[in-house]
């Protein structure tokens, strides 16, 4: 210890008489310490941290060694391998022979962009309040003290943390910053690392890891250029076979931090949520916690990997040294109460909904399961950390071959469905070079066919906008129903006593908890059926679609060789927020092909909530909201007398009122059926466009009177066909 370099450098106190007055010492003491820093007895060491607000470490120099860093076998390098030769692949076919555009899109591009985007790295979203530990956990996991670490809140940016080898070669330095916000969108896209253009156009600062301390702390220089997202490399085991995502804590009554937190957290495969052991599982955790859950990724699947159920949750209780220098068996039962805490708030049909992604069976209401992922974490105490590192090991080592195997199942299924669309359009050319006039009285019945056929698709699309109004009407007022019939006192205080809530403050504020999600899961459930009307709507608009084009061709015996359903699909699967739609879109090979496109990747896994816009949860942020209006609302009820279960139930239905949960609700069954309609018209749009590109093209090509053009495209398909038959898997 340097008690003079602290003094003067650090407090900036020149004379030893006046540290001695601001510690209540003699001045001779302070000369004796000074010059024998041993001699300080330990009540003096507690007054000057106490009077200066310095650090133990700060005062004494004195840094805790970090962990050595988590050791996971890098699984990627399998997969790496099949992007690298997939795309080398692509790449390779596209150099060998001009392709033109038309082709090009049909056939390549979504291919090639389902590979880029799926064949990603498992990402790890750190999650947790702001004085949880969260930078303490990822240094300990890289192994370096890279991210910056303070008691008070510190981190106000979301942090991508990868292995130095994904840097693109535009970025030669450590870490670039980018705003929060730039045209329409509010916040840089991860997925678009490698387009330099769009990169730069976000960026707002570059320079070493340590540039973290100046634009991602709230204490930061340059806090108020409004730096919204950083990446950074780094050369650490456990990034090579994952990204890290560090997150601003929520609830630090900075809104724009708690939107960073909730969107990224959406777009993360392994979720790590840290609550502090000392509190653990406060009411505020257990909101947040809970909505994360909902929307967690399924990785598991009885019938297809050997991933344990909730594999990619870890619910840390941090700091476990707090809690009696890491008492196991104090943490255990921290642990299970926190446990049974999140049970009770989670929504009725949740385990069901996750039973019939994952194939597993959860008894006793899947208790066993979510306590597996209960952990206790501290670097100051070694073993206490070692169940989660092994848990956490063993789940990123899985990920990449369940990525990959899946990869290749959309492609296969891909080639598939590709491979017979292809197959139409050359016999089409075959057919025009050797039978013309066939294709000529095709062509001829498309054209006195296509004004009724306008007219008559005309009348379908409007039926089908006239659907999704209905339903928005019917989910909105089956909703108003439903919360109505929900908050008002009589029912609420019925519904206590069916759970058996007692008159306790704990209790109490769970009901709040619980309540929220039985809101949120019914009206999600009201939007899944709906959206089930909606898919069997436009499903059998599609089928009319095709069947309205189909009489010339079979007038003919021609083989149609346009699919009006992966048409519709390929343009959905481009639109940012689709709606009910989704339902339609997932259940074709098109769909599941083209999802990459909207955001949502084979790696995102399979989620169990169903109210999406786009792969954006539209009631997410809504549920946090009103669970905290609720644990907020409740925290005043006073829990005695005999009538204590109507005062909660006036307390709840006051602050639904207050903060007008039911009002937010429904102008996101607007919203999402708004979504829904544009998606439509614009899905409907773009088929209609496809299907006149393509009478065109067979026009031209029907009156065009070179032989050998016509040839060549029939090379080209016959090249795509040996392309799609090679595909090395």
């Amino acid at each position: 210890m340097d008690l003079k370099s602290f003094r003067e450098d650090k407090l900036k106190i020149k004379t030893q008489t006046a540290f001695a007055e601001l510690i209540g010492v003699e001045q001779s003491n302070i000369s004796r310490w000074e010059k024998d820093p041993d001699s300080i007895p330990y009540q003096i060491i507690q007054r000057i941290l106490e009077k200066t607000g310095a650090s133990y470490e700060e005062l004494t120099g004195w840094k805790k060694p970090v962990p050595d860093p988590l050791i996971v076998e890098d699984t990627w390098k399998k997969t790496d391998f099949t992007k690298c030769t997939l795309s080398e692949y692509i790449a390779n076919t596209l150099k060998q022979i001009n392709l033109p555009d038309e082709l090009r899109k049909t056939y390549i591009d979504d291919l090639s962009t389902g590979i880029n985007t799926n064949l990603v790295k498992p990402k790890v979203a750190i999650v947790g309040r702001s004085d949880t530990g969260k930078s303490t956990l990822i240094n300990a996991l890289l192994g370096s003290e890279k991210m910056p670490t303070a008691w008070t809140p510190t981190t106000s940016i979301a942090v991508y943390i990868k292995h130095i080898s994904d840097r693109p070669t535009f970025i030669e330095e450590d870490a670039w910053v980018f705003a929060n916000h730039l045209g329409n969108e509010d916040m840089w896209n991860e997925r678009q690392l490698y387009d330099e253009e769009y990169c730069r156009s976000w960026k707002i600062a570059a320079g070493g890891v340590e540039i973290l301390r100046s634009f991602g702390t709230r204490q930061g220089e340059n806090y108020n250029r409004k730096a919204g997202t950083a990446v950074i490399f780094l050369d650490a085991p456990i990034l090579k076979t994952c990204d890290i995502v560090d997150l601003p804590g929520f609830g630090t009554e900075t809104e724009s931090d708690d939107d960073i937190t909730f969107a990224a957290t959406q777009k993360s495969d392994v979720i790590i949520y840290l609550s502090q052991a000392n509190g653990f599982m406060r009411i505020e955790d257990i909101t947040y916690l809970k909505r994360n859950i909902s929307e967690l990724p399924v990785w598991e699947d009885k019938n297809s990997n050997t991933l344990s159920p909730l594999s990619n949750l870890f619910i840390v209780a941090s700091q476990a040294h707090t809690v009696n220098s890491g008492n196991r068996i104090q943490l255990t039962e921290i642990l299970d109460v926190g446990c049974k805490n999140l049970l009770k708030t989670l929504p009725d049909g949740y385990w069901a909904e996750r039973e019939r992604a994952s194939n597993y069976e959860y008894t006793n209401e899947g208790y066993a399961e979510l306590r597996a992922r209960f952990f206790a974490y501290t670097t100051d105490i070694l073993d206490v950390c070692k169940p989660f590192n092994e848990k956490l090991t063993e789940i990123l080592e899985a990920l990449p071959a369940i990525i990959n195997e899946r990869t290749k199942i959309f492609v296969r299924s891909y080639v598939v469905s590709r491979k017979l669309n292809l197959t139409g359009e050359l016999q089409k050319y075959e057919g025009i070079v050797v039978e013309r006039d066939r294709y000529e009285a095709l062509l001829k019945e498309i054209e006195n066919n296509e004004l009724s056929r306008v007219r008559d698709n005309d009348v379908r699309k409007k039926s089908v906008c006239t659907e999704i109004s209905c339903l928005c009407k019917e989910s909105f007022d089956e909703f108003s129903s439903y919360i109505s019939s929900t908050i008002n006192i009589d029912a609420l205080v019925n519904l206590m006593r069916e759970k058996g809530v007692k008159n306790k403050k704990e209790e109490v504020e769970l009901f709040g908890i619980s309540l929220q999600s039985i809101l949120q899961a019914k009206c999600e459930s009201i939007l899944k059926a709906k959206s089930e009307i909606l898919a069997e709507k436009t499903k059998d608009y599609i089928t009319a679609f095709s069947e309205s084009i189909e009489k010339p061709f079979e007038d003919n015996s021609i083989n149609v060789d346009f699919n009006a359903g992966w048409a519709f699909a390929s343009a959905l699967s481009k639109i940012g927020m689709i709606g009910g739609l989704g339902a339609i879109i997932s259940r074709t090979i098109s769909g599941i092909a083209l999802l990459s496109s909207i955001g949502v990747s084979l790696s995102a896994g399979t989620t169990v909530s169903v109210a999406m816009i786009g792969n954006t949860p539209i009631l997410g942020p809504i549920g946090l909201v009103c669970g905290l209006a609720l644990a907020g609302g409740l925290g005043v009820v006073k829990l005695f007398g005999g009538g204590w279960e109507k005062s909660v139930a006036k307390k709840i239905v006051a602050a639904i009122e207050e903060n007008e949960v039911a009002e937010k609700y429904r102008a996101s069954i607007n919203e999402y059926w708004d979504q829904t309609e544009s998606a439509f018209e614009q899905a409907a749009t773009n088929l209609d466009k496809e299907w006149s590109t393509y009478v065109e093209n067979l026009r031209e090509t029907i009156n065009s009177h070179d032989i050998n053009e016509i040839q060549s495209k029939i090379a080209t398909l016959k090249f795509l066909s040996d392309f799609f038959d090679n595909i090395p898997l």
